[in-house]
C-alpha cells in the first residue's frame, strides 16, 4: 500500500502546528473537517490553537477526544443504560471472593477484586472475551497448585459475570464501542484526521486505520518514527505500538510523510533509544535541555517553583510533567508558597483533598474508639451507606478535621463517588461493618479524580504524563526522573503466570513505558526543557531514570550550567533579611458618608475590616469556580420569599426546587442536601408570611443618628414590626440588647421615626421585631415585645451613636480585633495580622 495519508511533524513538541498545517493544505471549509485527539485537554488546546491562527474568532471543526485506553483512571464509569459500571462489577467480584474461606472478607477482597475486573478490561481492551476462556484448561498441572486455585476461581467468576450482566456491556466496551461507531460516519465529512494517536489500543487502531484507507483521511503519528525494525518490536520501544500500527497497513516507517515544523532532537533521540550499537560521528549538543539533580524530593518541588518563577518574570509559559500524586502535592505547595498561580486541572485523587481526608479520619476515629456512631446510624438508615455518611456531614454530627466545605467543587466529585459505591452495595445486597465501610468509603473515593476547572489565566500548568500529550509551552519541566516513577511500573497480573497472561493476549507490563518514553522524547523536543529529579526519596537513594541513562550513554551534552546556580538560590531562601512591617492601625480623615446596617456589625466589632469594606470600597471577589456555597443558598431563599405570591409550602418548595436546579445543574448532588433544607424551611416560612397582613418585601429605609445617615434594605416590613429572615443563627438576645447586632433594632428605628415609606398608625411608635431563623435542624421564629424592642433601639442606637461621635470626625485609628467569626477575617491579609 503505497501511504499518502499519514505523516509526522519533524519536531513533535509542534505537533499543532503540523495539524494547522494540514487543516490549511486541505482547502477544506473548518466546518466539515472531524478531528481525533489524544485527550480532553488537547482538545482545550486545538481550540485555543484554531481561535489564535484564525485571529481570534473561529468556526470550530468537530473536535472528539479517544482517550488512551491503557490506564484504569482513562476509563470514567458510562451512564448508558447498557452499560454496567466497574464500580458495580468490583463490588459484586468482593461479595463472590469474600465467601472463599481464603479470602475471607469484604477488606481482603476489594483489592483482588479490583485487580481483575482490571484485567477484565484489559482484555477487553485487546477484543478478548474473558468468559470465553477455558482457564482451567490454560493452567493445567504443571502449575504450581496456586495457580491452578486461582485458574477455577477465574473460571466462576467469569461465568457469573457474564451472566449477572446480561445484555449489559461493561464501561471499557462502551468506550471502544463508542471509537469505532466513528468508522461508519467518516463518510460525512470532506476531511477527517487522527492526529497524536499511539494506536496502542485496538479500537482506536481499527479507527486510525479506516482513517488512513479514506481518500479524505490524514493521520499524523505521535513522534518521527525511524530506526531498526528489530528495536520497534520490543516492548519498550517508544514507537512499539505506532510500527505494528503501520504494519497493518503494509507501510514502512520511512515512508510516513514528514511536515516540516522546524528541526528538533527527534533524530538523536530516536537513535538513543534504539539498539544500535554504532556511535555518531559527533556529540550532541542538546543547548535545550537542563539537568537539575535535587538532594531530596522537597527540594525538587523548589527547584519546579525557582524555574516556574524566572520564566514568568520573562512572560514565558510554564508546563510542569509531575508522574505521580505525592509529587503534584509538593508542587501544589512550592508554587503556593511563591505565589505563583498554577492550573492543577490535570487532577487529583479524591483521597488527597479536605474532604476524602476527614471522611477517612471520621472512621479511623471511630475504629480507633470502637465506636458504634457509624452502626446505629447505617441500620437506622435501612443500611445505605451515603445517606449515612450525608446525615452525619447534613446535621454536623462529627467535628470534621480538616475542615471542608461540603458542596463546593471538589467535594462534589467525592460525594459522587460514595454515592455510586453505595448504590452498588445496595444492588449486591451488602452490609458493612465498620472496618469493611472504612475499606469501601477508602476505594471509592482513592478511585475518583477530582478535577479543578481549568485556569486560562494560569502562566504554569501542571499535569500528569497522559494529560501532557500534544501540550507544550515556552519551558517545559519533567520532574520524577526516576526508575519506578518516570518510567513507571506498568501492568502486572499477580493471577496468571507471565506466559500464560501473554497468550490470552494481556498487554506486556512493559508497554508503559514504551508510552512513556514516547512522551519524554517528544516533550524534550521543546524550546527550553528542564529535566528534575531527586537523589533521595523517602530516605532512600534513588535510581536515575532509564530514559536518562539512554541519553547519557548515547554521549549527550546537557546543558547543566543552571543546576548549582539554581541550588545555591534555594539553599538562600532560608536566609531572608528581617524587615519590619508597619502594623500601625490606619487613621483616615472625617467620614460622614451614609452607612448602611449591615456596615455597623464591622464597626463594632473588628473596626479595620469596616475602615477596608466601607472607607476603602474594597471587597473580595468571587470565584467564579467556586460552586454555590451557604451565601448563594440564603440569597436564593431571599429571592424566592421576595417574589412568592403563593405562599403554600408545596408552592414554595417547588419554587425554590426550580432555582436551585437553575443555579446548579441538573443532577448536581448538592441540589440533595438543599432540598432537604427546603422542606424543613417551606411550612414555618407560609405559616409567618400569611400572617403578616400588609407587609412589604424588601424596602429601603433611612433614619439620622449623631448627624449621620444610617440606611437599611428591610426583609420585611409592616406597621408594628419589623422582620429579618436568617438562614443561618439568628444573634443572641444579650447581643441585641448591647447593641452588638444593631441591624434589626434599628430597622426597628426606622420604622419608629418614620424612615420607612409605609403607611403606619400608632402601633409603629412601639414596634416588635421577630427573626425567621431558617438554619438547618433549627427552623424556628425568634420573636421580641414591644418594651424588650424599645431596650434594643435603645441600646443600639446608644452604641453606633458612640461609635460615629469617636470616627465620623476622623484622626481614630480603625484598629483590627482578634474575632473567632469568619465574617470578619475577609481583610486579613491587608491587616498583616499572620506576618
Amino acid at each position: 500500500m503505497s501511504n499518502k495519508n499519514i505523516f509526522y511533524a519533524t519536531n513533535p513538541a509542534k505537533i499543532s502546528d503540523a495539524l494547522w498545517q494540514l487543516m490549511v493544505a486541505s482547502g477544506v471549509d473548518v466546518a466539515d473537517m472531524l478531528i481525533f485527539l489524544p485527550s480532553r485537554r488537547a482538545v482545550r488546546s486545538v481550540e485555543k490553537m484554531i481561535v489564535e491562527k484564525s485571529g481570534g474568532c473561529a468556526i470550530l471543526p468537530r473536535l472528539v477526544a479517544l482517550g488512551e485506553g491503557t490506564e484504569e483512571d482513562d476509563i470514567d464509569d458510562c451512564l448508558y443504560a447498557d452499560v454496567i459500571s466497574d464500580t458495580e462489577r468490583v463490588v459484586l467480584m468482593a461479595k463472590l471472593l469474600a465467601a472463599d474461606a481464603c479470602v475471607g472478607n469484604l477488606t481482603t477482597a476489594l483489592p483482588i477484586a479490583h485487580d481483575l475486573v482490571r484485567m477484565q478490561n484489559y482484555l477487553e481492551n485487546e477484543g478478548i472475551d474473558a468468559a470465553q476462556i477455558n482457564w482451567a484448561d490454560l493452567v493445567d498441572e504443571k502449575y504450581a497448585t496456586h495457580f491452578q486455585n486461582k485458574a477455577r476461581i477465574l473460571n466462576i467468576l467469569s461465568d457469573f459475570m457474564a451472566v449477572y450482566a446480561a445484555d449489559r456491556i461493561t464501561a471499557t466496551g462502551a468506550k471502544n464501542r463508542d471509537i469505532r461507531s466513528w468508522i461508519n460516519v467518516l463518510g460525512r465529512y470532506k476531511f477527517v484526521v487522527v492526529c497524536a494517536s499511539t494506536a496502542s489500543v485496538p479500537a482506536t487502531a481499527d479507527l486510525m486505520r479506516a482513517v488512513a484507507q479514506y481518500e479524505n483521511g490524514r493521520i499524523i503519528l505521535s513522534g518521527k518514527i525511524s530506526g531498526r525494525v528489530q528495536d520497534f518490536m520490543l516492548d519498550t520501544n517508544p514507537y512499539n505500538s505506532e510500527y505494528k500500527f503501520l504494519d497493518s497497513l503494509n507501510i514502512k516507517p520511512e515512508d510516513v510523510l514528514p511536515i516540516d515544523v522546524g528541526d528538533s532532537a527527534i533524530d538523536f533521540m530516536n537513535y538513543a533509544f534504539g539498539n544500535d550499537c554504532s556511535t555518531l560521528v559527533d556529540d550532541v549538543v542538546m543547548d535545550n535541555v537542563h539537568l537539575v539533580c535535587a538532594p531530596r524530593e522537597s527540594v525538587e518541588a523548589e527547584v519546579v517553583a525557582n524555574i516556574a518563577q524566572k520564566s514568568i518574570a520573562e512572560n514565558k509559559s510554564v508546563l510542569v510533567i509531575t508522574p505521580d500524586a505525592a509529587g503534584n502535592q509538593r508542587i501544589a505547595m512550592a508554587l503556593a508558597k511563591h505565589g505563583i498561580v498554577a492550573d492543577f486541572s490535570g487532577g487529583m485523587s479524591g483521597s488527597q483533598t479536605a474532604v476524602g481526608r476527614a471522611i477517612l479520619n471520621m472512621f479511623d476515629a471511630w475504629i480507633e474508639q470502637k465506636s458504634n456512631m457509624f452502626d446505629k446510624l447505617y441500620e437506622d438508615l435501612n443500611y445505605n451507606l451515603f445517606d449515612t455518611i450525608a446525615k452525619i456531614v447534613d446535621e454536623n454530627l462529627w467535628d470534621f478535621t480538616p475542615e471542608f466545605v461540603a458542596d463546593d467543587d471538589v467535594a462534589i466529585g467525592v460525594w459522587g463517588a460514595i454515592k455510586n459505591i453505595s448504590d452498588a452495595l445496595g444492588l449486591a445486597d451488602i452490609k458493612l461493618d465498620l472496618a469493611d465501610a472504612r475499606a469501601f468509603v477508602a476505594d471509592a473515593i482513592a478511585g475518583v479524580s477530582v478535577r479543578p476547572p481549568m485556569n486560562e489565566d494560569a502562566q504554569v500548568v501542571v499535569l500528569g504524563t497522559i494529560e501532557s500529550r500534544m501540550q507544550t509551552a515556552d519551558v517545559v519541566i519533567l520532574t520524577g526522573l526516576n526508575e519506578g516513577m518516570f518510567p513507571a511500573r506498568g501492568y502486572e497480573n499477580a493471577w496468571l503466570p507471565r506466559c500464560i497472561a501473554k497468550q490470552i493476549g494481556l498487554p506486556a507490563a512493559d508497554r508503559k513505558v514504551s508510552l512513556q518514553s514516547l512522551d519524554f522524547m517528544n516533550l524534550s523536543c521543546g524550546k527550553d526543557v528542564y529535566w528534575v529529579r531527586a537523589t533521595v526519596a523517602g530516605g532512600v537513594q534513588t535510581t536515575e531514570s532509564r530514559f536518562l541513562s539512554r541519553v547519557v550513554a548515547r554521549r549527550i551534552i546537557i546543558n547543566s550550567t543552571e543546576q548549582e546556580f539554581i541550588l545555591n538560590q534555594i539553599a538562600q531562601q532560608d536566609f531572608v533579611e528581617h524587615v519590619r512591617l508597619d502594623y500601625s492601625a490606619p487613621n483616615p480623615p472625617a467620614d460622614w458618608s451614609d452607612v448602611y446596617v449591615t456596615d455597623l456589625e464591622y464597626l463594632i466589632n473588628n473596626p479595620y475590616a469596616f475602615y477596608v469594606k466601607h472607607i476603602l470600597k474594597l471587597r473580595v471577589l468571587d470565584d467564579y469556580w467556586v460552586l454555590p456555597d451557604a451565601r448563594k443558598f440564603g440569597t436564593l431563599v431571599h429571592d424566592v420569599i421576595e417574589h412568592a405570591t403563593d405562599l403554600r409550602p408545596d408552592v414554595l418548595v417547588a419554587q425554590l426546587d426550580a432555582r436551585a436546579r437553575d443555579l446548579l445543574g441538573a443532577g448536581n448532588i448538592v441540589f440533595f442536601f438543599w432540598h432537604k433544607r427546603f422542606l424543613q424551611i417551606a411550612p414555618l416560612i407560609a405559616t409567618e408570611l400569611s400572617a403578616l397582613k400588609n407587609s412589604v418585601a424588601e424596602i429601603d429605609g433611612c433614619v439620622k443618628i449623631a448627624s449621620r445617615n444610617v440606611r437599611a434594605r428591610a426583609d420585611r416590613v409592616w406597621d408594628g414590626g419589623v422582620m429579618d429572615i436568617k438562614t443561618g443563627e439568628v444573634p443572641s438576645k444579650k447581643q441585641l440588647l448591647l447593641g452588638n447586632v444593631p441591624q434589626l433594632p434599628l430597622e426597628a428605628f426606622m420604622l419608629q421615626s418614620g424612615g420607612f415609606k409605609i403607611q403606619t398608625t400608632c402601633l409603629s411608635r412601639a414596634p416588635i421585631i421577630k427573626f425567621l431563623q431558617l438554619k438547618n435542624n433549627n427552623v424556628c421564629v425568634v420573636e421580641y415585645d414591644a418594651p424588650t424592642t424599645q431596650q434594643m433601639i435603645n441600646g443600639a442606637v446608644a452604641k453606633v451613636t458612640d461609635l460615629f461621635n469617636i470616627f465620623s470626625v476622623g484622626q481614630c485609628p480603625y484598629e483590627y480585633r482578634e474575632t473567632s467569626k469568619p465574617k470578619y477575617h475577609a481583610f486579613d491579609d491587608l491587616a498583616r495580622i499572620k506576618d
